[in-house]
């Protein structure tokens, strides 16, 4: 019996699956293994971070999609093609296995490369999963909350500017969605104003969409401009810290919220591997085949694969061109493969992938949307109609269709929800940025952390207890604050303040006591430092 293991659970690695299918192979066992059970349309993550729609009418279990199918929640850690094997972890524990092939499809698509800019990493987020999604959700009505009730006019600046890095699908259709939610939500907060709460798109190139003619993009720039967003064209991120964005342009932005819609790479297993890579890419051939690898197939994001439209070949054009990553694409890939992968196993030819984009479309937010559909250009409010029906045709699923549907018509009729829910991101260690001046917490805060400097310096300004009189005390690289108050169950009783650009790892104060309470030698340190560091200066 042949095996047929599919790498993947997005567009590429289920079409795949269900091409396969439906052709029916004989003495074939098909699996596909994915780190989610689910499957997640991406260009409705941004209608889920605004609310329009509920994430879990956004999504479709994979086993639902796919019966007949063989499918496995593991990660893929290592895949050896002389061996022909994929080791996986799966389960609670995530113990290591192995699953061999006779036929290998490569679909992981890619990740997020936010090591392109220092400090996105730390500070941005990101708009790839579902997750993402509900943390920026939760992060942006918080934002909101607070900056309702603060007193601190600079606080409040940061926490109503709103700073989106990529003017291409991705990050204007996010910003037309969190700027429709915030817009709806404002009657409900009585001290926020419209007025007050300001939008930026970052776009390197000089046009935003710049992967649609000018026109398109001279449009959603003048829609934009028009609702006081603030577009930075030919304008790089150069620095992201924890209250600042620092551009090209020699401006600076003050912001507690960064949503990063650049920088993709290969997984870390492609990347590691000794697949042939070209612009961060597996090299295929116009079969989908990897090269050098046999029965090894690529397709999808992670896939460079030559192209040549109907266009190209009618007019018979040498310049060779590679499929984009995205769902269209993806979709007559996995029909292709499955139908090669048939022809391989019965040593019949297999056909050449090419394909013409049958248009793209972008949501603006406020039922306002752009696009090209073949050659005509469609824009306002038809667009975004037929946005919605074209992105509704990509849903594999009819039972997640009809969920889509009769969430955008709820949506249309009731208030936005503005519930905050837990995020389920795992925030108890992370990295922060600081400049120069910026203030890590004030005096009278609540105990929220412990911080290690891991770059440049800090000035703690403390109060006496006793005495009331302040004095300083300077943190430099491998130094730490903020134990002391997490101890003590007070409030902050100390201001501290960066010296210069600095960097820190923060570990949250529910951690901290987890280790304080449960490692001896961890609970003794900080005992000794606080009697050796603060006992003195409290008198």
């Amino acid at each position: 019996m042949n095996k047929i293991l599919i790498l993947g659970g997005g567009f590429a690695g289920v079409y795949t699956a269900k091409a396969l299918k439906k052709i029916g192979l004989r003495g074939c066992d098909i699996e596909l293994v994915s780190d989610n059970n689910y499957f997640i349309f991406q260009p409705l993550l941004p209608e889920v971070a605004a609310g329009t729609l509920n994430s879990a009418d956004a999504v479709t279990p994979i086993r639902q999609m796919l019966k007949g199918i063989k499918f496995r929640n593991a990660e893929v850690s290592d895949i050896d093609f002389k061996l022909k094997k994929v080791y996986i972890h799966q389960g609670f524990k995530k113990s290591t296995h192995f699953i061999t092939y006779d036929h290998l499809v490569i679909a992981l698509g890619q990740i997020s490369n936010l090591d392109i800019v220092p400090g996105l990493r730390d500070h941005a987020f990101k708009m790839r999963s579902l997750q993402d999604a509900h943390d920026l959700r939760n992060h942006i009505i918080g934002c909101m909350e607070l900056a309702d009730v603060t007193k601190d006019n600079k606080l409040r600046e940061r926490l109503l500017n709103f700073v989106v890095v990529g003017g291409g699908f991705s990050g204007v259709e996010t910003v037309g969605e969190i700027k429709e939610m915030i817009d709806r939500l404002i009657p409900y907060y009585g001290s926020l104003t419209k007025n007050e709460v300001n939008f930026h798109i970052v776009e390197f190139a000089n046009q935003l969409l710049p992967d649609m003619d000018k026109n398109i993009g001279e449009y959603t720039f003048r829609r934009f401009v028009k609702q006081n967003i603030q577009i930075h064209l030919n304008t790089s991120l150069e620095e992201v810290t924890q209250y600042q964005i620092f551009l090209s342009n020699k401006k600076t932005i003050l912001s507690h919220t960064v949503i990063s819609t650049i920088g993709s790479t290969v997984s870390n297993i492609i990347k590691n591997s000794d697949l042939d890579l070209e612009y961060g890419k597996i090299v295929t051939d116009g079969f989908l085949r990897v090269r050098n690898k046999e029965n090894v197939w690529a397709i999808g994001d992670a896939a460079l694969i030559p192209n040549k439209d109907k266009k190209q070949m009618l007019f018979k054009q040498k310049k060779l061109a590679f499929a984009p990553p995205n769902a269209q694409f993806a979709v007559r890939q996995g029909k292709l493969l499955a139908g090669n992968i048939a022809n391989s196993l019965t040593k019949t030819k297999l056909k050449e992938f090419h394909y013409s984009s049958k248009g793209s479309l972008a949501s603006l937010g406020s039922r306002d949307g752009v696009g090209k559909i073949y050659f005509i250009t469609v824009k306002g409010i038809f667009a975004w109609l037929i946005w919605r029906i074209f992105y509704l045709s990509f849903i594999p699923s009819f039972s997640t269709k009809i969920r889509v549907f009769f969430g955008w018509i709820v949506e249309s009729i009731l208030p936005r929800n503005a519930v905050m829910t837990r995020s389920l991101k795992n925030d108890s260690v992370r990295f922060q940025s600081f400049k120069k001046g910026d203030v890590v917490f004030e005096e009278g805060m609540i105990a929220d952390g412990f911080y290690i400097v891991l770059k440049g310096s800090f000035k703690n300004t403390f109060r006496k207890e006793k005495s009331g009189k302040n004095f300083s005390k300077f943190y430099k690289v491998n130094d730490h604050f903020g134990a002391r108050v997490i101890l003590s169950g007070d409030r902050r009783t100390g201001t501290i303040e960066a010296l210069e650009d600095s960097k820190v790892v923060k570990i949250d104060k529910e951690t901290f006591g987890i280790l304080n309470s449960h490692f001896l030698p961890f609970k003794n340190y900080f005992n000794n430092y606080l009697k050796e560091n603060f006992e003195k200066l409290d008198s």
